[in-house]
């Protein structure tokens, strides 16, 4: 087990090592609190369910708070590949957000990397938004009971809600934590979240989000 800990402390470390921001680039910047929550399982031997919700609290200069919840189901094709898709309902202050998804994964040992293509319709949009996600995130045990994991996760817009304006890199997220396992149906997993958004002719924006998530299989 001692290598594995020193690969998965090294992950940790080259993560925050590469994205700590320098204080010409954390202007803005702004902490938020998310609470989120997963419950997954299988509905047969080859359909997986996975229903996730969030309540995320953020600095009103930087946007109303966030409810989320989200429905997906997966095929599985493989042992190590899924495909599917699902649902998600957003409420930001009064704006509302619905978002279908379709979604690619490959899952084996510790390392998990999705593929997620969005479509989101917004109220008062001109058009719909397409959005690309790709994230990588990696699992390792550290002690019984304890893994310790890290993500990365690209946001990409392939067609703005606005017309005439160009897609591009929407955000950057990358997350460390560690999650306990409570019972054997349920963990704990606090972690930290740093989202990094390009802007246009300006300084990035940088928020930092503590985060617990609870994940219940079923």
């Amino acid at each position: 087990m001692g290598n594995g800990v020193v690969r998965i402390t090294m992950l940790l470390a080259a993560l925050a090592a590469a994205w700590q921001p320098s204080k010409a680039q954390a202007n803005p910047e702004d902490t938020q609190m998310w609470l989120v929550a997963f419950i997954r399982g299988n509905l047969t031997d080859e359909l997986y369910l996975t229903i996730d919700t969030s309540y995320r609290w953020r600095d009103p200069v930087f946007g109303a708070d966030q409810q989320t919840f989200r429905v997906t189901v997966e095929q599985k094709v493989t042992d190590d590949i899924k495909l599917g898709g699902g649902l998600s309902y957003f409420q930001t202050g009064t704006i509302t957000e619905i978002r279908p998804h379709q979604q690619f994964r490959y899952a084996k040992g510790g390392l998990d990397l999705r593929s997620r293509f969005e479509q989101r319709w917004f109220e008062g949009a001109d058009q719909v938004e397409l959005r690309l996600r790709q994230r990588v995130q990696y699992t390792h045990a550290i002690a019984p009971r304890i893994k310790a994991l890290a993500s990365t996760e690209w946001f990409g817009v392939i067609q703005s809600r606005r017309k005439g304006k160009t897609g591009g890199t929407e955000q950057v997220r990358n997350i460390i934590g560690i999650a306990y396992q409570i019972t054997p149906a349920l963990d704990i997993q606090p972690s930290y979240m740093l989202q990094i958004t390009p802007r246009e002719n300006r300084s990035d924006a940088i928020s930092h989000v503590p985060q617990i998530t609870l994940n219940y299989k079923f």
